[in-house]
């Protein structure tokens, strides 16, 4: 059971914390609805009524409102809030693709790493989508990985190698890292963040903030004052929502 946390101004008759069923593309959240107040302390109570809520419901991971302040509240009750990592790991490349789109880099002459921890899904999705549209590819796996290269090499006639940085001739001009994968070689390189590192010394993150494009039907119901990319990536990792669905539409 999912969470799904929301704020209004003025409450009814039913109380200033209420709970109910919310149902998004056929996806079923526990929701509670907590009225604002102007005094900090009344609001804090409120939202550990919520967060008891949502506990004794089952829930461990939900959807807050962009920007919302309370997540200790929530996490001290084993809450979590849902992220956009798993939305990012699975569309790295199209990300990529629209990077260097953006910055004109032609893939006919462009160098593309890939760095992870294991050969997951995010990983080798990126790898074969990326090593069939750019000149060069290279894969930074601490181990693993050798048998999907020789693959591509054979069948396909693709450049694509096994980092071996010490011995490594070009450095990516882009490179994508997934899980607690770091990014290396130049710094200027355009860096595309698709796991849990986001930040490092000397490194700007190219592709900061991401749009999607959705069918209307599924835009419509994406609850307004959450963060809408949140949303889509839970229900890509429940299935709700299929990859062929979304499309990278903004890069900021």
């Amino acid at each position: 059971m999912y969470g799904l946390l929301n704020f209004e101004e003025k409450g009814g008759h039913h109380g200033s914390v209420v709970c109910a069923s919310k149902n998004i593309c056929g996806m079923h959240f526990f929701q509670v609805s907590v009225i604002h107040s102007a005094y900090g302390f009344l609001e804090k109570s409120r939202l550990k009524r919520a967060a008891k809520m949502m506990k004794k419901a089952g829930v461990h991971r939900a959807l807050f409102p962009d920007g919302f302040s309370g997540m200790d509240i929530f996490e001290n009750f084993g809450i979590a809030a849902v992220h956009e990592n798993y939305l990012r790991a699975m569309t790295g490349a199209e990300i990529a693709r629209r990077v260097m789109n953006e910055h004109h880099l032609s893939p006919t002459e462009t160098c593309v790493g890939i760095a992870g921890e294991h050969m997951g899904a995010d990983v080798r999705k990126a790898l074969m989508t990326l090593a069939l549209h750019v000149r060069y590819t290279i894969l930074d796996l601490p181990g693993g990985g050798e048998g999907i290269c020789s693959v591509l090499r054979r069948e396909y006639g693709v450049s694509v190698l096994k980092a071996d940085r010490e011995k490594q001739l070009k450095s990516p001009d882009v490179i994508l890292t997934f899980g607690d994968a770091k990014p290396w070689g130049d710094a200027k390189c355009l860096w595309i963040p698709c796991g849990t590192c986001l930040e490092w010394d000397g490194y700007q993150n190219a592709a900061s903030e991401v749009h999607y494009s959705v069918p209307p039907e599924i835009e419509a119901q994406i609850p307004a004052d959450c963060s809408a990319n949140a949303v889509l990536s839970l229900l890509l990792e429940s299935g709700v929502v299929h990859e062929n669905e979304l499309e990278v539409s903004g890069i900021l």
